[in-house]
């Protein structure tokens, strides 16, 4: 925020007293002392801030909506990572988030310029830690921003985005998994092999395992049985997926692996261990 700032006037007596007397003194030049000792007229401080003019009033006011209205979206986005949910942009035409004069549309092209302008998240596995930036108001510490200060720009270092065929989805990569927002993202789009091999490819790659059956019983895909065995069948039956296999455990349970991770034997044997010998050892 700009403020004005009075140039004070260097009396006679104060430049004499500085000054002691030397008239070519280099202080008496920088301090608009005449030699004679008299004061010199009033200048303004070239380096004093001027009062904004409205323009510029103008747009800091638009300014301050626009972190506004971003920093709702981006607490929206991270609320619901933290709830296990992805987020689309669609979502915040029916919650009204873009600023005053501004479209919903407007709003949704002008935050994915900013995602792609400022330092974001990508989605896949975060190395490390990363943890999600504070909201506006706790950033703020509860301190009032007068209405002509610029407001800070949000963080969006752990936002990350998956363009879909139906929708852009974003979440938190601070505050939800990649391997879970993945498996929510394909669960959107309506594409259950795609969702199948994903998590069978990952199980297999990262601990690695084969997927039991009943795993797809649980949120967020909710599969019966019956539609998982349904869902495999189409997934061998496409010629781009033929490193997925079925094993089974000496129970009859059936687990699901991907033979570029696993051979056929470390699935048989993982299998028996996590249907039949996990229970008989917890």
């Amino acid at each position: 925020m700009a403020h004005t700032a009075e140039g004070g006037v260097v009396t006679p007596s104060d430049a004499a007293s500085v000054l002691e007397g030397s008239e070519d003194t280099p202080f008496a030049a920088a301090s608009g002392v005449e030699a004679a000792g008299a004061p010199s007229p009033q200048v303004p401080d070239a380096c004093d801030p001027e009062e904004p003019t409205p323009e510029e009033l103008a747009e800091i006011h638009a300014h301050n909506a626009w972190v506004r209205a971003l920093d709702a979206a981006l607490t929206d986005i991270r609320q619901r990572s933290y709830e296990g949910k992805l987020t689309t942009m669609a979502r915040w035409r029916k919650r009204s988030v873009a600023p005053e004069g501004m479209s919903a549309q407007e709003f949704e092209q002008k935050f994915a310029a900013y995602l792609d302008e400022h330092e974001h998240a990508e989605a896949k596995p975060v190395m490390g830690r990363l943890a999600a930036p504070k909201p506006l108001a706790v950033e703020l510490e509860g301190r009032e921003v007068p209405e002509d200060e610029p407001l800070p720009e949000p963080s969006v270092v752990d936002i990350a985005l998956m363009q879909g065929k139906k929708a852009t989805y974003l979440y938190s990569a601070a505050l939800l998994s990649h391997s879970f927002a993945k498996a929510l993202y394909h669960t959107a789009e309506d594409n259950d092999v795609a969702t199948f091999v994903d998590v069978v490819r990952t199980e297999s790659s990262t601990y690695p395992r084969p997927v039991g059956i009943d795993s797809f019983m649980n949120p967020p895909y909710l599969w019966a049985p019956s539609r998982t065995r349904e869902v495999y069948q189409k997934t061998i039956a496409t010629s781009s997926f033929k490193d997925i296999h079925e094993t089974h455990a000496s129970n009859g349970r059936t687990y699901y692996y991907s033979d570029m991770y696993l051979s056929e034997a470390q699935a048989r044997s993982l299998a028996e261990w996590y249907g039949v010998e996990q229970q008989r050892n917890p």
